[in-house]
């Protein structure tokens, strides 16, 4: 006998015991065998099936390597444990589509004999010559009988198979983004699975996070051996393939009213009836259809969290939906961890529209507004998906998720819109012997520092390079347009009484100076949601500029009285109005003393007496209005001189390329009024000199 050992190979932990074992076994060498295996062993790897786990290729490479250490072991035992292992490494696996679902158990194998087989005598031989003594011919070693095993079989696969697909993310399905990812899971006595683990990824993240948390959903009769039931593990893939009908569906389209060179008299928001003041429900009515939508969007969002927990913890729901922590949370942890479970769900089957709408508005107050806008839409098609489905769908969510979507361009839109830049050599035919200032010639453009220069020490000059030089830029402000009023009016569509869309396309309306079309708007919005203010407010401003004060006045007085005071002393404040003297008593009076004596104030400024009508008090809500719907409030640089003095004639924005943006505000005679903005957010502070220069105003007249 010989044994042939490699002292200097160094083996991994899981062969020693096995390269140990071959080790101990005695047998009588045949010098033919050790090639033998090699090629059997080489043919068994060549004709494996590929698609086989690679966890199995591992075994047969263990084998192998075991043989190459071994060499020339020819002993039978030893062959047929190689055999054995080769035959243990599973069975053939079968891919399954999510529906129907298959489960393909492992195949028994039986185990190696234990001890060393024994070995048949070799049959007389010819005579040899002594270097080559006869080989030895083995024998087949009886096997143990195998027990009978009846693997685990799946119960309800139609309820497997739904469960993966209403799981499958819509945004996968769209994008045509599938997949097969192989699981492993363990199934006990009982036909319970318990953790499955993925054995081989699809490569999608999401797609494997979906299948082993859907995995032990299913359910199973336990296998069962010699007819006991027994635990068992099995491997199979789950199939994930976009349904074609979800590939690239587009959005239902949305008319955009300003895209039209004619705007025809469109039903849905047009009305000509007018506003009677007196005729107005009660307050508690406004807003009362919205509370049972509100009510199916907050259903919609818990049951889209598969940890409920969250909502108790970080709830109420409706704080989730709105993305405002309650009370005693820090803003920014609570948006973290609620957005990871949002995020969480939506990938593990919770994808709804009401979910991504919450997860939306987390991302656009975390500042990722990409991110946010590709929620609203993906929120939108899967709106659309489950209303070909017959799944109702709350037309409230519908609408905020359009909402939230023209939100986001319209931050877009309002940062580029009337954006330009001055041509240095617009400079070239005047001279302003003030200023000093050649800035941005080397560019090519003037510099905004250069300009605001010129503006103060130089403004007629400085009007003619306006007109001369002027290069309104590109950025795309038409199509953010077109695709924030067709958001807004889909939002409309959906929701007729949306607070927030009917705002905002009015006010898109009125900065087209379209106020006959604003008050129709505004006519209809009132009607629809049983008098809201701010529909007051906008058919005031309408009539207003249509030089109808009269008809506005009423409209005023019952938007204030059906607004909270907070709101109402806001729009009423004439702080900008007052000298130095004046405001510190009117800052420092009591709220209803306040108001006593801005009544007597108006009365004052009333340049017509002799009419039922104060014409200045209805101006002044106009310009109030305009500056709360527009700036966000009524107090800042830019609402005060808005208020002062009325919306300027033209508005000229100039760049510098570093996303700092001087606003120019024409008046007529004199300097116009310069602002610095960043074009990432809507407010404006005056320039120094702007400052200066708005004081100095307030001194030489009292605004009008």
């Amino acid at each position: 006998m010989t044994d042939r050992h490699d002292e200097d190979v160094q083996l991994p932990e899981d062969l020693r015991a096995l390269h140990d074992e071959l080790l101990s076994i005695q047998y009588e060498e045949r010098p033919s065998f050790g090639p033998e295996l090699r090629a059997e062993l080489a043919h068994e790897w060549a004709t494996m099936p590929r698609t086989r786990p690679l966890g199995m290729r591992r075994h047969l490479a263990a084998a192998v390597l075991a043989a190459v250490l071994v060499g020339g072991a020819s002993v039978p035992s030893a062959r047929a444990s190689f055999i054995r292992l080769i035959e243990q490494i599973g069975p053939e696996q079968v891919a399954i589509p999510v529906s129907p679902i298959e489960v393909v158990a492992p195949a028994y194998a039986a185990p190696a004999p234990e001890g060393n087989a024994p070995v048949a005598e070799a049959p007389e031989a010819e005579a040899v010559e002594e270097s080559e003594p006869p080989p030895v011919e083995p024998t087949v070693p009886d096997l143990v009988t195998p027990p009978v095993l009846t693997p685990p079989e799946m119960i309800d696969r139609d309820r497997s198979s739904r469960l993966l697909q209403s799981a499958y993310p819509r945004h996968l399905q769209r994008r045509g983004v599938g997949g097969i990812v192989w699981l492993r899971l363990w199934v006990d006595e009982s036909g319970l699975p318990g953790q499955a683990s993925v054995l081989h990824t699809s490569g999608v993240d999401v797609l494997d996070r979906v299948a082993t948390n859907i995995a032990p959903r299913f359910m199973f009769e336990p296998a069962l051996e010699d007819g006991e039931p027994v635990g068992k593990w099995i491997e199979f893939p789950v199939l994930f393939e976009p349904d074609s009908v979800m590939v690239e569906r587009p959005l239902r389209p949305a008319v955009d009213p300003l895209s039209l060179p004619i705007v025809p008299q469109i039903e849905w928001w047009q009305m000509r009836e007018p506003i009677v003041a007196a005729e107005l429900p009660p307050m508690h009515e406004i807003g009362a259809s919205e509370v049972p939508a509100r009510e199916e969007g907050l259903a919609m969002l818990t049951e889209a969290f598969l940890d409920p927990a969250i909502v108790d913890a970080h709830g109420p729901a409706e704080a989730i939906l709105s993305a405002e922590p309650p009370a005693g949370f820090e803003p920014l942890a609570w948006r973290g961890v609620v957005g990871e479970a949002l995020e969480a769900s939506i990938a593990s089957g919770g994808e709804n529209a009401a979910a991504m709408l919450a997860l939306g508005r987390i991302r656009a107050r975390q500042g990722l507004r990409t991110e946010a806008r590709a929620l609203f839409e993906g929120g939108l098609q899967s709106a659309v998906a489950d209303a070909d489905a017959g799944v109702d769908v709350s037309p409230w969510i519908v609408a905020e998720l359009h909402y939230e979507r023209s939100a986001i361009v319209r931050g877009s839109w309002l940062s580029s819109q009337g954006v330009g830049r001055v041509f240095a050599e617009a400079f070239s035919e005047v001279e302003c012997r003030q200023a000093s200032s050649t800035g941005g010639a080397g560019s090519g453009y003037a510099s905004t520092s250069r300009l605001v220069a010129w503006n103060y020490l130089c403004p007629a000059e400085l009007a003619g390079i306006f007109q001369r030089g002027f290069e309104e830029t590109d950025h795309g402000s038409a199509r953010d347009l077109g695709l924030m009023m067709g958001s807004l009016r889909a939002a409309i569509e959906s929701y007729p009484a949306h607070v927030g869309a009917n705002t905002d396309l009015l006010m898109a309306l009125v900065d087209a100076d379209r106020w006959d079309d604003v008050l129709r708007g505004a006519r209809r919005f009132v009607h629809v949601s049983g008098g809201h203010p701010n529909g007051l407010l906008l058919a005031g401003m309408a009539l207003q500029r249509l030089d109808r004060s009269a008809e506005a006045e009423p409209l005023f007085r019952a938007a204030l009285a059906r607004m909270d005071q907070r709101r109402a002393d806001q729009l009423s404040y004439v702080g900008y109005l007052l000298d130095e003297s004046d405001l510190l008593w009117y800052r420092r009076v009591a709220s209803d003393e306040r108001r006593s004596w801005e009544a007597e104030f108006w009365a004052e400024k009333d340049r017509r007496p002799n009419t039922e009508v104060n014409e200045r008090w209805v101006e002044h809500l106009t310009r109030t209005t305009y500056a709360s719907l527009r700036f966000g409030s009524v107090f800042g640089d830019a609402p005060e001189v808005w208020v002062r003095f009325g919306g300027p004639t033209t508005i000229h924005v100039v760049e510098d390329g570093s996303g700092r943006l001087a606003e120019f505000w024409d008046y007529g005679r004199g300097p116009d009024i310069t602002f610095i903005r960043w074009d990432s957010s809507a407010r404006r502070d005056l320039t120094p000199e702007g400052r200066a220069y708005v004081d100095d105003l307030g001194k030489i007249f009292s605004p009008q």
